[in-house]
């Protein structure tokens, strides 16, 4: 079983040795391109738009080319596109409150931020996307509901903020041109380079390995990504040695991490986002089911997707509501700071070690914005600041979010038009809503649903149990090779279960203990049965051979039938 939580490592851990900075000059690029042609056509206010579009590149950062163009588009369109919604919510609310109205009109700004943010963390944990998952796209949706007080009508802050993104887009796609195998070898480069240095270290750390494990999971999914792998095979002969390269160095790992007596299920606490692959294992991963497949399972009142969401939302209502009533005016700066704490459904020490990262990113942010303000950034100035804070946003945005949030957060103050603001109110208001929302995500996250991780784990070893009978069943009729899908199903659902177990390990030790021995029978199984079709991949199972494998299969449910795991 893996340890609890240790929330010092969590709190200092670089989740990533991954080279970030090729990709943050082309996010500050993205911005300062643009930014610099707007600037020159006398389009100064529009720079901060075109900011917030250049976010996109982000979201296309370590992707094969193959994958990279749809991830940035789909990225970019949800950006402009919440940019576009946020000013039409923000035209109204503003538009009452200048006529004379209530100052809660606001509570339209909670609505629409509330229900983004609860969607895109229901989306990012169903898909298990990569952080930073839905983020930037509420932070700009959010941020773009003030900008009905600089005099932007919504059609014109959605078009500003597509020129962001097609400048993001271009800008990610155009190293295809020089090196079009690039993000795969970079990737493969990586964990080498990350396992070398940690069989190498005197004193090898848990944030080591993780560092490795991240490296795996990203060389793996570049990989398959890029259709090098599928199916657990090699399809493209001509990269076949980084497949080669990326098995050797797994290997190395599991060697190094089984003589210092260390576990996947360890580091993964380090990480806000668990690494889905199987870390102790060489063969092949398969690719993952297809999207309607994960939002389709992820459909369940118990799912760690489902609660999220939960979470999300009555910490951002809660938040943003507080607020109001104590007569602050962004409500959507608080229901950003409780997604940030709560987007990936953490378990409750790391959960509130991401809390404390908010808190202390934003006041350093904060601070960060005064300094623009002081010394009366305007122009290119400005310009050249925004970039700088791209660039650092998209080199620590994988790593470490207490310093992300450091460069995040200038560009949401000034997408929301503070330089206009007295210093001392902008200071004060921010701080006080960043830490309403932490107080609220904290509630939420220690009170809300507290058992339902054991409900969902109950549901995973019985959809891993259906999933092996089904794939038992498939060869009865296909060769191994033929039931991918079934294949590819199995694997995800037993890293489904393992991840379950892992977080009531962290909250709920003695039914984690309970339940140990039947989860080890049940990966045992699984992964035995899997080995059997990597094996034996494209030839027919005799009869006997699916007995066998059913029978292995039996036992499980008949282990698991004996206990009781509540």
């Amino acid at each position: 079983m893996p340890k609890p939580a240790d929330p010092r490592a969590m709190l200092f851990s670089l989740n990533s040795s991954a080279r970030r900075w090729p990709g943050a000059l082309r996010a500050a690029l993205a911005i300062f391109i643009p930014g610099a042609v707007a600037l020159l056509l006398g389009y100064h206010s529009e720079m901060f738009l075109i900011a917030a579009g250049g976010c996109a590149v982000i979201y296309g950062e370590g992707h094969p080319y193959r994958a990279r163009f749809r991830v940035m588009l789909v990225a970019g369109l949800l950006v402009a596109l919440g940019a576009t919604a946020g000013a039409f919510v923000g035209s109204v609310v503003w538009g009452q409150i200048g006529a004379g109205g209530s100052h809660w009109w606001l509570l339209l700004t909670v609505l629409f931020c509330s229900t983004l943010a609860t969607l895109g963390g229901f989306l990012q944990n169903a898909l298990r996307l990569r952080p930073p998952g839905s983020f930037f796209i509420v932070m700009v949706a959010g941020g773009s509901t003030m900008v009905a007080r600089i005099g932007f009508n919504p059609v014109e802050v959605g078009l500003w903020t597509m020129v962001g993104v097609v400048s993001g887009v271009i800008l990610g796609m155009l190293p295809a041109l020089v090196d079009p195998y690039g993000p795969q070898r970079t990737a493969v480069i990586t964990l080498d380079k990350a396992v070398a240095d940690f069989e190498t270290a005197e004193s090898p750390t848990l944030g080591q390995r993780l560092k490795c494990q991240t490296a795996l999971f990203d060389a793996w999914t570049a990989l398959g990504d890029a259709r090098v792998i599928s199916g657990g095979e090699i399809i493209r002969e001509d990269q076949r040695h980084l497949v080669e390269r990326t098995r050797e160095a797994q290997m190395r790992l599991v060697v190094r991490s089984a003589e210092l007596g260390m576990t996947g299920a360890d580091t993964d606490q380090l990480s806000e986002l668990p690494t889905m692959v199987e870390a102790h294992r060489a063969s092949i991963p398969h690719t993952r089911p297809s999207a309607n497949y994960r939002i389709y399972r992820s459909m369940n009142r118990h799912s760690h997707a489902m609660v999220t969401a939960e979470k999300i939302l009555l910490a951002s209502l809660l938040a943003g509501t507080t607020g109001i009533a104590m007569g602050l005016y962004r409500p959507d700066w608080a229901i950003v700071s409780a997604l940030l704490m709560l987007q990936w459904g953490p378990d409750r020490v790391p959960g509130q070690v991401r809390g404390l990262h908010r808190l202390i990113g934003s006041l350093l942010g904060v601070g960060l914005f005064a300094v623009f303000h002081l010394l009366e950034f305007s122009g290119w100035t400005l310009l050249v600041a925004l970039a700088i804070c791209q660039f650092g946003a998209e080199v620590f945005v994988v790593k470490n979010y207490a310093v992300t949030v450091i460069f995040t957060t200038p560009l949401a103050l000034l997408l929301g038009n503070a330089v206009t603001d007295p210093l001392d109110q902008v200071v004060y208001a921010r701080t006080l809503e960043v830490t309403l929302s932490i107080l609220a995500g904290s509630l939420i996250l220690w009170l809300w649903r507290p058992r339902a991780a054991n409900h969902d784990h109950q549901r995973l070893v019985a959809r891993s149990k259906k999933a092996m009978g089904t794939l038992i069943g498939a060869l009865a009729t296909k060769t191994p090779q033929g039931a991918l899908e079934e294949r590819r199903d199995l694997q995800y659902e037993l890293l489904s279960e393992r991840r379950a177990i892992q977080s009531i390990a962290q909250n709920d030790r003695p039914t984690a203990y309970r339940r140990w021995e039947h989860h080890q029978q049940v990966q045992r199984a699984g992964y035995g049965l899997l080995d059997f079709c990597n094996a034996n991949a494209h030839r027919e199972v005799s009869i006997a051979e699916i007995a066998g494998l059913a029978e292995n299969v039996r036992g499980v449910y008949q282990a698991g039938s004996t206990q009781h795991p509540n």
